[in-house]
């Protein structure tokens, strides 16, 4: 596996009060480091994925009372594909304002679809990042790259 340099990044901001937001375009690897960065933790979590339709009804309309039970004992929060749920943004931020001690790290394939719905509710909440696909600089560095096998 290629170590993303967007990964300690992403770490270095942890518990700092803030939602982390990952957008990019499809395949770029989004999916792929949310669980590399949920595999490395020691810490409880909780893993929903929005191409699922159960978890986007949960996370649509949903009350701060209904997050926490939701939620339950998690320290991460990881929410994949959250562009796919209407009013997302609210949903994050009811997160972050109302269960403070609790990591939100957020991804959205489609930049432009899920800046337009957390924006405004997540101003001053969030570190926002954009991952593109695989650089030269993280390609170079992958200790899966030796003189053995490059042609």
């Amino acid at each position: 596996m290629i170590e993303r340099i967007l990964k300690k990044v992403v770490q270095n901001n942890f518990l700092k009060g803030k939602g982390i937001i990952i957008t990019g375009p499809w395949q770029s690897g989004k999916t792929t480091l949310l669980q590399m960065i949920r595999n490395e933790l020691n810490s409880k979590s909780i893993f929903l994925n929005c191409d699922e339709s159960d978890t986007r009804e949960v996370l649509t309309e949903v009350t701060s009372t209904q997050l926490k039970e939701l939620l339950g004992s998690a320290e991460f929060v990881f929410i994949d594909e959250a562009q796919r749920v209407k009013n997302i943004g609210i949903t994050l931020k009811l997160i972050i304002d109302q269960i403070p001690e609790k990591q939100l790290i957020v991804t959205g394939s489609s930049s432009l679809e899920l800046a337009n719905t957390i924006n405004e509710p997540l101003t001053g909440r969030k570190f926002e990042y954009l991952l593109l696909p695989i650089s030269t600089q993280e390609l170079v560095s992958s200790e899966h790259l030796t003189s053995k096998n490059i042609c």
